[in-house]
């Protein structure tokens, strides 16, 4: 296979990927729509109960969660953008590789800030909240995220 129809072959299937993540996001529900919303605040009170947690680190970490949520809400919009940059790129006629390199890269800092992000605000978790309290925070965490993965059979989603 020659350079360029490797080149071609990597961008179609970029394409065919970033169709899929932008499909997938326009069906998933935004702040606020999920259907669950009353669960998961049921859910963060049992978490606080269980984490025994002082009245001044409940403010802390709620504040630290509108923050993270604000900021994440931030760069999906600047990642779908990004995304959506690149698709136009990529149905161009004539490539501009240049240009298709140059959205790439801002999309991969966007993907880059938003782990940064993410580790951010798990550290202020962690300042937050005693060693002890955060140890089981991590573990009810971890619970939540394979009960979250499975499927309604119960086995995980593949």
């Amino acid at each position: 296979m020659t350079n360029n129809n490797k080149v071609l072959s990597g961008i179609f299937g970029l394409f065919l990927v970033t169709a899929f993540s932008l499909a997938h996001a326009q069906n998933t529900p935004g702040p606020g729509e999920s259907a669950q919303k009353g669960h998961w605040g049921q859910r963060t009170q049992e978490i606080y109960s269980q984490l025994n947690l002082t009245d001044d680190q409940k403010k802390q970490l709620e504040a630290n969660k509108q923050q993270h949520r604000a900021k994440m809400e931030s760069d999906r919009q600047e990642l779908k953008t990004g995304k959506e940059a690149l698709k136009e790129e990529l149905m161009k006629p004539q490539l501009d590789m240049a240009k298709i390199n140059e959205i790439h890269n801002q999309v991969k800092a966007v993907l880059s800030q938003m782990e940064d992000d993410k580790l951010s605000s798990i550290l202020a978790v962690r300042a937050i909240l005693t060693p002890e309290q955060f140890i089981k925070f991590a573990n009810l965490m971890h619970k939540h995220k394979q009960e979250h993965d499975e499927g309604p059979s119960g086995h995980q989603e593949q």
